[in-house]
C-alpha cells in the first residue's frame, strides 16, 4: 500500500471549491487558492491547495487513518458538490453531517485546543493530589509528554463517530449568496455558535447553529428548528454577508482562504475584528470548581461566542424578552434533573448573598430563568408530573446549598 506522507487536516475537495482551477480535469490540472496569513500578515494569490492545510504524517506514520479518510472524503465531496448544484439527496445531507463533525474534530487548531484542555485538567488534578511539588518543572514535563502521546490527531478521530448522533435531529438548510461580497472560509471552517449561549455552545445543546461556506456563492447551515424559524433560501443583503466573514476570520487559526485576493483583502488587520479574535484565542479552555469535595472540570467545546447577531437567527418572542446578559442554554434532550437545577435558581432565597449588587443581578436572574422555563417546558414537552411543585419540594428549592456560587464570591 502507498502511504500518503502529506496528510490534509483541511481536505482538498473542500478547499478545491475557493479556488481557481487551470487545465481542469487533465493531467496537468492545477487547484490554486487565494489566502491571508495571520502570522506574517501575508497576502498571497494562486497557491497551490496541495502544499496548504497539511503536515506530514499529521494523523499517522502508517497511512491507515489517511486511507480511510480518503474513502470517505469521496463520498463527502459527491454530496457538496450536489448540494452546490441544488440536487442533492436525504443520504447527501446524512454525509454531509458526518463531514461536519469530521471536520470539527480534524483541524490543527482542535488539536490544540484538546491539548490545552488535557494539560489544564491535568495539572488541576495533580496540585490537588500532591499539594508539596518539589519540582514543578519536571511535574509539567512529564504532563506535557503524556499528552504529546496521547492527545494526537488520531485520538480526536476515534470519538466522532459517537458524536454524529448528537446533531441528527439539527435541520439543514442551504442558503444562496445573492450579493456581490464572496463567502470567504479559513482552516477552521465549521462554525458553531448559539444565540441562545451567547458565551457558549455545545453541540447538544438548544439553539445550537453550525454553518460553513460551501462555496463563495452557497452557505450549509444545521440549525436547532425547533427553536428558530425557517431559514431564508437566499441571502441579499450584504451586511449579512460581512457578517459571516467576519465569524470565519474569529474562527481561522493560520490562514483565510477566498478564490479571489480581493475577497479577503479589505477584511484582514481589522482593529475590531483582530480583538475579537484575540478574545476568542484566549478564552478559558475549561472551568474548574472546588466544591469541597474534589474539583469539578467543565470542558469548554470550541465554539464562537455569539459575538454578532445574525438577523436570519431570531429567537422566539417570549425569549427575547430576556436581556443578552442573562441568555443561557440547556441540552435539547430533557432531563428532570436539569429543569430541577433551573427551579433552584428560580425559587432559591438570596439570603446567602450580602452584596447589594449581586443580590439584585440574581434576583433579575430568577425573573428571566422563569420566562426561559416557561419556554423550554414547550421546547420539552415536560410530563405534566414533572411541573407540579409540592410544599415539601419548594421548601428544598428555597434552602439548597449554594457553596459553589458562595466560592466564586469570594
Amino acid at each position: 500500500m502507498q502511504i500518503t506522507v502529506n496528510q490534509h487536516y483541511v481536505p482538498r475537495f473542500y478547499m478545491k471549491q475557493f479556488a481557481n482551477i487551470k487545465n481542469a480535469g487533465t493531467k496537468k490540472e492545477k487547484v490554486l487558492i487565494s489566502f491571508y496569513q495571520f502570522k506574517d500578515n501575508l497576502l498571497k494569490e494562486n497557491i497551490p491547495t496541495s502544499s496548504i492545510c497539511s503536515e506530514d504524517n499529521f494523523y499517522d506514520q502508517d497511512g491507515k487513518i489517511e486511507t480511510t479518510l480518503a474513502g470517505m472524503e469521496t463520498m463527502w465531496s459527491k454530496a457538496l458538490k450536489n448540494v452546490i448544484a441544488d440536487n442533492f439527496t436525504i443520504d447527501d445531507i446524512e454525509n454531509i453531517r458526518e463531514f461536519v463533525i469530521y471536520q470539527i474534530s480534524r483541524t490543527k487548531a482542535m488539536l490544540f485546543h484538546n491539548r490545552e484542555m488535557a494539560t489544564t485538567m491535568m495539572k488541576s488534578m495533580f496540585k490537588q493530589e500532591f499539594e508539596d511539588i518539589a519540582d514543578e518543572e519536571v511535574v509539567n514535563e512529564l504532563i506535557e509528554n503524556k499528552i504529546q502521546n496521547e492527545i494526537t490527531p488520531e485520538f480526536g478521530l476515534s470519538i466522532v463517530k459517537k458524536t454524529i448522533s448528537t446533531i441528527s435531529d439539527l435541520k439543514m438548510k442551504v442558503i444562496t449568496n445573492e450579493t456581490e461580497i464572496n463567502f470567504i472560509t479559513s482552516d477552521v471552517p465549521i462554525i458553531i455558535i448559539n444565540p441562545l449561549g451567547i458565551h457558549s455552545a455545545g453541540l447538544s445543546s438548544i439553539g445550537e447553529v453550525i454553518f460553513f461556506p460551501i462555496s463563495p456563492q452557497k452557505m450549509i447551515f444545521f440549525y436547532d428548528a425547533k427553536l428558530f424559524s425557517e431559514l431564508p433560501d437566499r441571502i441579499c443583503d450584504e451586511s449579512v454577508i460581512a457578517i459571516f466573514n467576519q465569524y470565519q476570520y474569529i474562527s481561522a487559526d493560520e490562514r483565510l482562504f477566498a478564490k479571489e485576493i480581493e475577497d479577503i483583502d479589505h477584511i484582514v488587520n481589522s482593529e475590531v475584528l483582530n480583538s475579537k479574535r484575540e478574545q476568542f484565542q484566549n478564552i478559558q479552555k475549561t472551568n474548574t470548581i472546588n466544591d469541597g469535595v474534589g474539583i469539578l472540570f467543565a470542558a469548554k467545546f470550541r465554539s464562537i461566542p455569539y459575538y454578532y447577531n445574525i438577523p436570519i437567527l431570531r429567537l422566539p418572542k417570549s425569549l427575547r424578552k430576556i436581556p443578552a446578559d442573562f441568555h443561557e442554554t440547556f441540552p435539547r434532550k430533557y432531563s428532570y434533573d436539569t429543569r430541577l437545577a433551573i427551579l433552584c435558581r428560580i425559587y432559591r432565597n438570596p439570603d446567602f448573598i450580602h452584596d447589594k449588587e449581586l443580590k439584585e443581578h440574581w434576583k433579575k436572574q430568577q425573573r428571566y430563568s422563569k420566562i426561559l422555563l416557561n419556554y423550554l417546558d414547550g421546547y420539552w414537552n415536560t410530563p405534566k408530573e414533572d411541573r407540579i411543585i409540592t410544599p415539601e419540594l419548594m421548601e428544598k428549592l428555597k434552602t439548597v446549598p449554594v457553596k459553589a456560587f458562595m466560592d466564586k464570591q469570594r
